[in-house]
């Protein structure tokens, strides 16, 4: 069997398959985090930092210090962007809904809720007690005043006591036109001055998005991201280090604390009893902490100009420095097409463009190799016992035909980090969430379906158009390309579009939509290739 073709037909398998494990590399089972030491009855400890007292146990979800029968006060605040509850149980966010996403791309669904379960309310507040414990505002009933700044942005401020006595306050400052709040906290001990902790919990869902990425607890730390998928996290994960944001990421939405100025502090993420939490605790013992909070999309352009390396929340693999620039120019070109699917088109035609010259030197080289390959199979027959003479007459015949047997290949070697670049800026784009793009098409970041029609494979239900058409452009290009001597080869080549619709059966759309554009563009220059060789 010809080895151009069956490293071909391996490549082309292992883009998908191998880095999707890769990926998970990134994201290594946090279950045993390096930097972390764990005892099995003992507080979780950064391994950097042996002084105990700066041993900080991330809680998870300590009991309330008494059932609260104050009656629950809401108070509700609304901005151009979002609109938030906060409710005096606990001083917490009762719901925080952004006006410009929502939860399906049906007409009609409710707006994104930030909050996403009725028993797991964000905005916690901890700190540490003398005897080394850490308390809670889990059961605190808050005192709410709600004020108004001369610049229009609104204040919430809540008091309330803790469970050994201590005086808390929070204070929440929102304003229009961003997605970042002011968020303020004092706890006066009276024992002692405490290290404070802010948390912001989620609950686990039930079923990972399977192209969802990792979602649970995320920071960026001395300047690399951490991030654990909390579905899978079975142990504590801390860090202490130089800390420009803490937070809860999932695959389209952040929420992050974010100092001023990037400083030494901690982070713990936990998980536990359905639902995942971060926390970002101050690195020496103070009354007062005070953050930024971001709540709000994983939007480059937003994030890039909120700063503080949010931006970096969008994981985009190990080739970001191609996915960021295609990512970018996508959400440019759609500036003017007003329509991502139009975008990913002429992106797609861009790229084919650049690699033109690439790509006809590999059709090129392939029909080369087809029309000497008479001549390869008598050598083949003649010194089949002699190996070594064989390999001395194929490279002579190809010094003599002027052919590189890996000229097929290699150009799909130089165009692996563009293809992967790309697939990921495809996949983590939340440009592409709910955005339609033509008749049955209607959510790009979902896969296409019409119709409600189950087929074996098929989730969610309904017939894959798109995919069957990306399918058959695979089959009409494998046909025009130049047939290989061994049939056996031949039939393994013709097996590649079934195998590339299974897998990409269930993918969004939009990288469906991508991959069939660059099928069709292939059909072009392999048809002007044929006609320019015959």
């Amino acid at each position: 069997m010809e080895t151009r073709a069956l490293i071909a037909f391996v490549l082309s398998i292992a883009i998908l398959v191998g880095y999707q494990l890769l990926l998970a590399q990134r994201h290594p089972d946090p279950s045993d985090p390096p930097a972390t030491i764990t005892g099995t009855m003992g507080p979780a400890v950064d391994s950097r930092e042996s002084d105990p007292t700066t041993e900080l146990p991330p809680p998870l979800r300590p009991e309330p210090p008494a059932s609260v029968t104050v009656p629950e006060v809401v108070t509700t605040v609304e901005t151009d962007r979002y609109i938030a509850e906060i409710t005096s149980n606990g001083g917490r966010f009762k719901s925080f809904r952004l006006k410009q996403y929502r939860q399906r791309a049906a007409d009609g669904s409710p707006l994104l809720d930030m909050v996403n379960a009725v028993d797991v309310r964000p905005l916690g507040l901890y700190w540490t007690r003398r005897d080394g414990s850490i308390a809670s505002d889990l059961g605190v009933s808050y005192a709410t005043a709600r004020g108004q700044e001369p610049d229009g942005a609104s204040v919430v401020t809540l008091t309330g006591t803790g469970p050994g006595g201590e005086h808390l306050t929070k204070r929440i400052r929102m304003h229009d036109g961003s997605y970042v709040l002011r968020y303020d906290a004092s706890v006066a001990s009276v024992d002692r001055e405490p290290t404070i902790g802010v948390a912001w919990s989620r609950a686990i869902p039930d079923h990972a998005d399977r192209f969802g990425g990792v979602e649970g607890p995320a920071a960026f730390v001395d300047g690399s991201l951490e991030a654990a998928s909390a579905e899978s996290l079975k142990e504590p994960m801390t860090r202490r280090g130089i800390v420009d944001w803490v937070g809860y990421a999932d695959h389209y939405f952040l929420t992050a604390y974010f100092p001023d100025a990037a400083t030494a502090m901690r982070f713990s993420g936990v998980a536990g009893g359905g639902h995942g939490e971060a926390t970002l605790w101050s690195d020496q013992p103070s009354k007062h902490v005070a953050y930024n909070l971001y709540l709000g999309p994983k939007q480059l352009p937003e994030l890039q100009h909120v700063g503080h390396h949010l931006d970096e929340s969008v994981d985009l693999g190990w080739f970001a420095f191609v996915a960021r620039p295609l990512l970018e120019l996508m959400i440019l070109l759609t500036r003017f097409t007003g329509n991502y699917g139009w975008s990913i088109l002429i992106l797609t035609a861009g790229v084919r463009l650049i690699f033109y010259p690439v790509n006809k030197r590999q059709a090129v080289a392939m029909k080369a190799m087809q029309r000497i390959q008479p001549e390869i199979k008598r050598l083949q027959e003649k010194y089949k016992d002699d190996r070594e003479r064989l390999n001395r007459e194929l490279m002579d015949a190809y010094r003599r035909h002027k052919v590189n047997p890996l000229a097929g290949c290699l150009p799909m070697l130089v165009q692996l980090p563009v293809f992967l670049g790309l697939y990921n800026a495809l996949m983590q784009s939340i440009e592409l969430r709910h955005a339609p793009f033509l008749a049955w098409i209607t959510d790009l970041s979902s896969p296409d379906r019409l119709g409600a029609m189950q087929l074996p494979f098929v989730d969610p239900p309904g017939i894959p158009v798109l995919t069957l058409l990306m399918g058959g452009s695979m089959l009409v290009q494998q046909r025009m390309m130049p047939a290989a001597g061994d049939p056996t080869q031949q039939r393994m080549m013709m097996l590649m579009p079934v195998i590339f619709t299974v897998m990409f059966i269930n993918f969004p759309s939009g990288l469906v939509l991508y991959w069939f554009a660059s099928n069709v563009l292939s059909i072009a220059q392999q048809y002007m290739t044929n006609r320019s060789t015959n």
